[in-house]
């Protein structure tokens, strides 16, 4: 069961944005993905890591992400 950082169990949407963050991050960590998909999936995890980090769903900076 998906927790946040207080410990808290996580609702439906909640489980939801997670899982297209975390789809974002696997998708970005692929060598074989063009430039243009690189540059645009990392704009999306940004996105997306602004509406996790405001909920408190995780902690974990971009930059050791490269974006």
């Amino acid at each position: 069961m998906a927790v946040d950082v207080l410990g808290r169990t996580l609702n439906g949407q909640e489980e939801e944005l997670m899982r297209l963050y975390d789809g974002a991050k696997a998708l970005l960590a692929k060598s074989e993905i063009p430039p243009c998909v690189r540059r645009n999936v990392g704009v999306a995890l940004a996105a997306l890591w602004n509406a996790t980090n405001d909920l408190g769903l995780q902690f974990e900076q971009l930059y050791d992400l490269g974006v």
